[in-house]
């Protein structure tokens, strides 16, 4: 079947109508769009998605979009629609992502903490504060950067929750320096055995 609307020119001009049976017909063809679904759909399975998250993400981005088109915010020479949509979905599953493991966080610190009430003694209070007191100097002598790199890769962030969070240009990007960070920490680490031994003391 061929597509009511030729190009974004066209699509875009009937979003902007405020027509509904315009409006309705540019969102049902964007939706439709089997460029679109494949996009969307292969951004949120490398993120670990699966297919129904990357079509609740599609519905939700292309709401966004309608918002972002009504309230002028959508710049078309500055990116294409196809991919406006696709970076609004994948947003929107970085935060989705990141509410979900934060809850995980949490919850697992409340269980942590109540066993901690229950079974943990004093002195082993001391040890634990001690040896998250080492680790932290353990990371700020591989910079700033790789301290927090580190810790987001630690706390199971994904790398591109990295990227986005960070300012890197790409998962790809961030995973590089994660590894790079790695190996820094590794020289710290060669450099300075007594941080090891320290370590094991506690």
């Amino acid at each position: 079947m061929k597509p009511l609307f030729n190009n974004d020119q066209e699509l875009l001009k009937a979003l902007r109508s405020q027509l509904p049976a315009q409006v309705n017909a540019a969102l049902k063809q964007l939706c439709q769009s089997d460029k679109l679904k494949g996009s969307v759909r292969q951004q949120i399975y490398q993120l670990g998605g699966n297919e129904q998250d990357a079509r609740d993400m599609l519905n939700q981005a292309l709401l966004a979009f309608l918002e972002q088109v009504e309230s002028g915010k959508y710049d078309p020479t500055q990116s294409a629609i196809n991919t406006y949509v696709v970076k609004i979905a994948t947003q929107k599953f970085y935060t989705q992502q990141r509410s979900a493991l934060r809850r995980t966080a949490m919850h697992d610190r409340s269980v942590e903490a109540g066993a901690t009430e229950t079974f943990t003694d004093p002195e082993e209070s001391l040890n634990l504060a001690h040896k998250k007191d080492v680790l932290d100097r353990i990371l700020q002598w591989t910079g700033e950067k790789c301290r927090q790199l580190l810790q987001l890769h630690s706390h199971h962030y994904s790398h591109a929750e990295i990227a986005e969070m960070l300012q890197y240009r790409s998962a790809d990007s961030a995973k590089m320096a994660v590894s790079d960070c790695r190996k820094k920490l590794n020289q710290v680490l060669t450099e300075h055995p007594e941080l090891i031994a320290e370590l094991r003391m506690t």
